[in-house]
């Protein structure tokens, strides 16, 4: 068969493919479906199968913040499940911290710290403390869409200056256009000297679009998760993303071994689906998830009026500060 030409990749579009590093982020950002109440046999699954997929990347939980999630012992497990495949925890940068020594002793191979732009630049002796562990770090700047983009570059030049690995944007609420990923990851890359990675959200279902308009500014990390299961509108679609990662040449991917998740992972997927109007409604709106968090409780056509009753919005760019609106107190009863 013989693709259009409209269907070919742009010329440089492919060596970046070849190049992208995917993690897989089911059982970390997918854990807020369930309270992250993981059984043994799910966690298994998740990882048997992702590894076997070809992703090398995978992330596996919260390091600290009260995590229950995984166990030292299950964590053991899952190191040893994954084969080749690099284990990877978040960290919350500001609070108690994990043993250092211990995770890198269990097996965690790399570490990454989410935060606000605002506090950036005050992440340096934890990055540092990772690093002596022997863990690769890497910064997750956090809700993106809210910050003008000289804020956001800022803070990723910030970020690097004081060790961090490898820098991701965030599109936490799901709310980025290809356009403004696309000028967003340009700009980093022309000021930032380390690797850029990109985590999308799906609720405007614009994440594979920007996932790839990142990818050709420059992009060589992202994220997804399968079924897209995660916080809020949830994740890039994992299985979609290493079907056109594969399409395009990367026959290190493939997307059979994936299949048995549909089944292990039934209540997780059936809850993003619930949750998909909501989760759309904030994407459109650029709210957050404490901001939108009210929505995911209300009826159709709470969250259809909610809608109608929003203020506009400018023009689609990283940084639009619309104030957000609220629900009124006869909208919340």
């Amino acid at each position: 068969m013989t693709r259009s030409a409209l269907a070919r990749p742009r010329p440089g579009t492919a060596e970046r493919v070849a190049d992208v590093q995917v993690t897989d982020v089911t059982l970390r950002d997918g854990g807020y479906l369930n309270d992250h109440a993981w059984t043994s046999d799910q966690a298994h699954a998740v990882v048997d199968a992702v590894a076997a997929a070809g992703v090398r990347r995978i992330e596996v939980g919260y390091a600290n913040a009260g995590a229950g999630f995984p166990s030292r012992e299950l964590l053991g497990e899952l190191v040893a499940a994954a084969g080749p495949a690099t284990v990877v925890m978040m960290v919350k940068p500001f609070g108690d911290e994990p043993d250092w020594a211990a995770l890198a002793g269990h097996g965690v191979g790399a570490v990454r710290f989410p935060v606000s732009v605002a506090r950036a630049g005050e992440i340096g002796p934890v990055l540092d403390r990772a690093r002596r562990a022997g863990l690769e770090t890497a910064v997750n700047l956090t809700r993106v869409s809210s910050e003008v983009l000289d804020a956001v570059v800022e803070a990723a030049a910030a970020a690097a200056e004081l060790g961090a690995g490898t820098l991701y944007v965030a599109d936490s609420n799901g709310s980025l256009t290809p356009d403004a990923a696309d000028e967003l990851v340009r700009a980093l890359c022309a000021a930032v000297p380390v690797p850029i990675g990109f985590h999308g959200h799906d609720n405007l279902r614009l994440a594979l679009a920007n996932t790839l308009a990142a990818l050709r500014a420059g992009a060589s990390h992202v994220d997804a998760s399968f079924d897209g299961i995660g916080k809020g509108g949830g994740n890039l679609v994992l299985e979609l993303l290493l079907a056109y990662l594969r399409s395009r040449g990367r026959d290190d991917f493939t997307l059979r071994p994936l299949a048995p998740l549909a089944r292990v992972l039934r209540e997780e997927t059936a809850t993003r689906r619930r949750q998909e109007s909501a989760a759309w409604a904030a994407g459109v709106l650029d709210l957050d998830i404490d901001q939108a968090g009210h929505l995911f409780s209300r009826s159709l056509d709470h969250i259809l009026a909610f809608v109608d009753a929003a203020p506009h919005r400018g023009p689609d760019r990283t940084g639009d500060t619309d104030t957000p609106p609220s629900l009124t107190l006869e909208e919340r009863k």
